[in-house]
């Protein structure tokens, strides 16, 4: 991979959401614009403004950097009303030469793009970060551990892996929480396995991300495993209503704002979870969300009243959750 410390066009892309923005970041860490914060296009379908940006000198700053994020001409599916790829891809042509531009894409770019082949004509770097198969996700665990000067009791990553998941946004983040409380010393296997994923099951964004995937039926399957564990459901229903909640709160605000921009800041939740939130929002009518909103209160009300039992309660909306996005499609 060529290096990419100074490159004044880049282009990351992939299917693993954590690394593409930690590289996206690290790029933004090191861009050479001392006087002026970077510039962000957010899913520009119309590239005029971008062309404009990106060919003129600025007048404040010898240099200018930009960043544009998951554009739809790095989609595999051409969206309405949006400009081709071919437009972007020559676009960058015209690059005035103090501007460094940044493409990220949270998808991997098809060979056949244009774009890429223009990125690297003009002396650009790609960097592709695949979607990392389990193996994959433990030896990033332990590098990432090995990084923070961590020392775990044994089975500390077991434990990890259970409660986060292949989620790597998820793991960091309890890594940050593990490495906090350690303050240099060393922690044993209790100590990780209380503070790690708190009182909410980190498995639980799993159900919804599931119900929203390629197989529905996944998330039904996992809600059941979740109660055959032993959780509490009364617990397992609230975080799922918090979750679709979140989820219609994210809808309502990426149809206001046009895009995901500001939604960590909007809900006040970590930025993995409003990525998640953003991945999640389009998958799903809000009518639908909005049910599955109403069937967990009546859930909720039903079980206090006496009713329905509170797992059978949760099994069914699972299940009929997985048949309304099936029948969806």
């Amino acid at each position: 991979m060529p290096r990419t410390d100074s490159a004044p066009l880049l282009l990351i892309h992939g299917e693993e959401r954590f690394l593409v923005d930690r590289a996206a970041a690290a790029w933004r860490a090191r861009t050479r614009s001392a006087q002026l914060d970077v510039e962000v296009f957010d899913a520009p379908a119309r590239l005029l403004d971008l062309r404009r940006s990106v060919a003129e000198v600025p007048l404040l700053d010898p240099e200018r950097s930009i960043l544009v994020r998951d554009p739809p001409q790095l989609a595999g599916g051409a969206r309405r009303g949006a400009d081709p790829p071919e437009d972007l891809a020559a676009l960058l042509a015209e690059r005035a030469p103090t501007t460094s531009v940044c493409l990220v894409a949270h998808v991997r770019v098809a060979p056949q793009n244009p774009v890429p082949a223009a990125v690297r004509e003009l002396g650009g770097a790609i960097e592709y970060f695949a979607a990392l198969r389990p193996r994959e996700v433990r030896a990033w665990l332990d590098a990432e551990v090995a990084a923070r000067g961590l020392r775990l009791g044994p089975g500390s990553d077991r434990h990890l892996l259970h409660a986060a998941g292949s989620d790597l946004g998820a793991l960091s983040s309890e890594l940050d929480k593990l490495a906090a409380l350690a303050g240099g010393r060393a922690l044993t296997a209790g100590e990780v396995a209380a503070a790690v994923a708190g009182d909410e099951p980190a498995e639980m964004y799993g159900v919804v991300d599931q119900l929203l995937g390629a197989t529905p039926a996944a998330g039904a399957a996992t809600l059941e495993r979740l109660l055959a564990e032993g959780r509490s459901s009364q617990h397992l229903l609230s975080i799922l209503a918090g979750q679709v909640r979140d989820l219609m709160l994210a809808q309502s605000h990426i149809h206001l704002k046009g895009s995901p921009a500001g939604l960590a800041a909007t809900l006040r939740i970590p930025e993995w979870r409003a990525e998640r939130l953003a991945r999640q929002a389009p998958r799903v009518t809000p009518a639908v969300a909005a049910g599955w909103l109403h069937a967990l209160h009546e859930a909720d009300r039903r079980i206090k009243a006496g009713e329905i039992g509170d797992a059978d309660a949760l099994r069914l909306i699972g299940l009929r959750a997985a048949g309304e996005v099936t029948a969806s499609r």
